[in-house]
């Protein structure tokens, strides 16, 4: 019978703590089994070795004391579904071409250059835990959620399509016969299961198989917390662990507000322009609205995000105990981060460094010491995780990825790195304008698109190729204004600097776009 969850915390702990007071074991000659933990909308700064003055991650920061973390890690779309898709494929937004809200699929030759797929192809037993928001093939109906390939084409399926949800076996039928309720301890039953090949597990068995002693394993495990949909349908039932009801409550007024946030009624003037963004409150974003509806959705964020930590420490219990934690890389991440009310915005999306920076931390037994905790200061992408696993596992990188592998910045090896990004928006709904720009090390510049020349989507990802000029731009010095309150776009002493990022987002959309054809993808009323 399956421990309850209390047990199996407690018991991570200590694991866990004599797992850190040992060296890194020797690396196995066999190819190294990977765990990608993946959280929704979860901020860049909301991990306690990322220096958060409230919330607990220790398992977390165990992970970066043993590993590596990138302190600058970015997505190059600040949105689920493409950057999602942009983690599995390795691949911009404006390649993949799979827009959030456009009915878009990767279709299934895409699919396979993905890096579980590729790792499937190469031998390793592959499982997938939790939420899916990356539509995959067609099915009769038109939609890639309900194609069925992702539970075929997974070894070992516990996962849902969309949203979770807090309660997720009341939307989600293959959660049914879990026996946790709430949404991060029914994923980690199904994590553990995929590592126990626990027979008596009353999950959705048509879906779960046994994984081979013999053969290397991938899995990855993907939640739909600190995400709106996960922690605005929480309802701290009597029955949820008392971590959901209770713990950082006695915080909520020591939560950090962000230095410049701007409640709602306090805007005067909109960060962005009204003709070019309205700036219209969504029902799910209202926590910004006032200090108090923020350190509310705070709280709720600490709590899930210590959930997600002690899963966490409950795989790395499983995986020491049965001596598997010395051959396996554990990478954590999130799709992207959020607005908490700065400059009055919430959500995300938009490319302000709140909803574009994210965690990332990668451990690896075969590190040398001397790089073991190290926080790496260069610029590390959503698209560059995929080349990195296929490398580290030893399995070679797909020409189609545009990412780059981070095990050369891992090894403290001498290579030449980038200075710059792109980034994108190329969401259409919502009031939100399409959006490009480029992230620096010392200059952001981002330019925006008039909604009413709005097309198909797949039109739009080569409409500034092709000409289109923006009707608004911003230019921040991110040396002295880190938090982008001053817009120097305007200013001639900056002109020279405008150009220069000017041609510089030409030439990144471009090389994003990856050459002159359509993605690989399925559309819905396909105008091409």
């Amino acid at each position: 019978m399956q421990q309850p969850i209390h047990i199996l915390r407690n018991s991570a702990m200590m694991i866990v703590g004599a797992w850190l007071m040992a060296g890194h074991a020797s690396a196995r000659t066999n190819r190294p089994n990977v765990v990608v933990i993946l959280a929704d909308d979860q901020r860049a700064d909301y991990l306690g070795c990322a220096g958060h003055l409230v919330v607990k991650t220790p398992n977390i920061d165990r992970l970066a004391a043993k590993g590596i973390r990138f302190e600058n890690a970015f997505a190059t779309t600040a949105a689920c579904t493409p950057n999602r898709t942009s983690i599995l494929t390795g691949q911009y937004e404006r390649k993949h071409g799979v827009t959030f809200g456009s009915e878009s699929s990767l279709s299934l030759e895409a699919f396979a250059e993905t890096y579980p797929m590729v790792l499937r192809k190469a031998g390793y037993y592959v499982g997938y835990v939790g939420k899916n928001h990356s539509p995959i093939g067609l099915s009769p109906q038109g939609s890639g959620y309900s194609s069925g390939v992702m539970e075929k084409q997974f070894d070992y399926w516990y996962g849902n399509h969309k949203h979770s949800m807090f309660y997720p076996k009341g939307k989600h039928p293959i959660y049914t016969n879990s026996t946790a309720e709430t949404q991060v301890e029914i994923f980690q039953e199904g994590a553990l299961n995929f590592l126990q090949n626990n027979p008596s597990f009353s999950g959705a068995s048509d879906f779960l198989k046994t994984k081979p002693d013999n053969q290397p394993f991938c899995l990855l495990v993907n939640f739909n917390v600190p995400h709106g949909a996960g922690t605005g349908s929480m309802e701290q039932r009597p029955t949820d662990p008392e971590l959901y009801r209770s713990t950082y409550r006695d915080k909520i007024n020591a939560m950090p507000r962000p230095e410049t946030y701007v409640a709602k009624k306090s805007i005067r003037d909109p960060k962005i322009p009204k003709q070019v963004y309205n700036g219209k409150y969504l029902k799910g974003y209202n926590y910004v609205q006032t200090p108090k509806a923020l350190r509310e959705r705070q709280v709720l964020t600490c709590q899930t995000v210590t959930g997600i930590d002690q899963l966490t420490g409950a795989v790395i219990a499983e995986l020491q105990h049965q001596g598997l934690l010395d051959n396996t890389i554990i990478l954590y991440t999130s799709d992207h981060g959020l607005q908490h009310g700065e400059h009055g915005l919430g959500g995300k999306v938009l490319l302000y460094d709140e909803s574009l920076r994210v965690p990332l931390i990668v451990y690896d037994p075969r590190l040398p010491d001397s790089q073991c905790g190290k926080t790496k200061q260069e610029l590390a992408l959503s698209i560059d995780i995929a080349p990195t696993l296929l490398e580290l596992a030893g399995v070679p990188v797909p020409a189609e990825m545009q990412g780059k592998s981070l095990a050369p910045l891992m090894n403290d090896t001498s290579v030449s790195w980038r200075k710059d990004f792109f980034c994108e928006n190329m969401f259409m709904g919502q009031n939100y304008p399409r959006i490009e720009g480029v992230r620096g090390t010392d200059f952001k510049y981002v330019r925006y698109f008039d909604k009413a020349k709005d097309q198909h989507h797949i039109l739009s990802l080569t409409a500034s190729i092709e000409g289109e000029q923006p009707v608004y731009e911003e230019l921040y010095d991110l040396r002295n204004d880190a938090l982008e309150t001053k817009n120097l776009a305007p200013s001639s002493t900056h002109r020279k600097v405008l150009e220069h990022y000017r041609e510089r987002c030409r030439e990144l959309v471009v090389e994003a776009k990856g050459g002159p054809g359509y993605p690989k993808t399925h559309i819905e009323n396909d105008p091409r």
